[in-house]
């Protein structure tokens, strides 16, 4: 059984009602996929000035909901600074009824057993030392090395300490007041292939695209905060290198505007 709250939507979540919250206790989840498969088909004109949401709490959980372009925009109430994630409405359901959670578990423990079996099986000298010179070594050693310079070449895009070039750190004084300004979310655009950056606290960031069906990719990243000249910016740990904070306080990464979310 949900908890709903309907905000700014009749109780069907069908059309828009200004200012209107609704509270319904107890609903099951036939009535809520009505609700949600509803809340999906209301105009989209309308639904850019409406503002309306719907709530929903369950276990001890707690979603807000939006739709748009017949897609339900999922936020964890109890952690906004996460990016959302673009939901179905049968995915939307899998994610609250716990299915969605019990299968990614269920396919991390999968993946597991797997890796262990895989290190248990005994090898043979001969699969693991494969005689000098021949073509299968040959291909082996030109792949490592190829794997190597990838690497090399991701983690340090600026060198050797991954820092651009004229960087310098600011002192912990303006560090803490610049963290506690430029913490927040910061998006290219709302459709499927946009970019975000959430800056979630001090060093920390997450880097994410939004998808049309499944949840954003998000990577974790870290970063420096200093200046390149006057302007301040963001070095960080990632192949596109530096983000340059702009003089409005949005943000600008390999060459793409992101505007910050109020």
């Amino acid at each position: 059984m949900y908890n709903v709250i309907l905000i700014n939507l009749a109780p069907d979540a069908r059309s828009f009602v200004s200012l209107a919250q609704v509270e319904r206790r107890g609903v099951g989840t036939e009535e809520l996929v009505v609700l949600l498969r509803n809340f999906c088909e209301v105009d989209p004109v309308e639904n850019t000035t409406a503002d309306a949401e719907i709530r929903v709490q369950v276990r001890s959980e707690s979603y807000l909901i939006r739709t748009e372009q017949g897609k339900l925009i999922f936020y964890d109430a109890h952690r906004r600074d996460l990016p959302a994630q673009i939901f179905t409405v049968d995915q939307a359901m899998a994610e609250l009824d716990g299915t969605a959670a019990t299968h990614r578990t269920q396919t991390i423990l999968t993946a597991r057993a797997g890796a262990e079996s895989a290190q248990a099986t005994p090898v043979s000298s001969e699969r693991a030392l494969p005689a000098p010179g021949k073509p299968r070594l040959v291909a082996l050693t030109a792949m490592v090395v190829v794997l190597l310079a990838a690497i090399i070449y991701l983690t340090a895009p600026f060198g050797g300490d991954g820092r651009p070039e004229g960087f310098v750190r600011v002192d912990r004084a303006e560090r803490a007041g610049l963290e506690t300004k430029l913490r927040g979310v910061y998006l290219t655009g709302n459709e499927p292939g946009q970019h975000g950056i959430v800056v979630t606290g001090p060093g920390e960031l997450k880097l994410f695209e939004l998808d049309a069906v499944e949840a954003p990719r998000v990577v974790y990243a870290a970063y420096q905060l200093g200046r390149v000249g006057p302007k301040p910016c963001l070095a960080t740990d990632q192949p596109g290198g530096v983000i340059e904070v702009t003089a409005d306080g949005n943000l600008i990464y390999c060459d793409e505007a992101y505007l910050r979310v109020p």
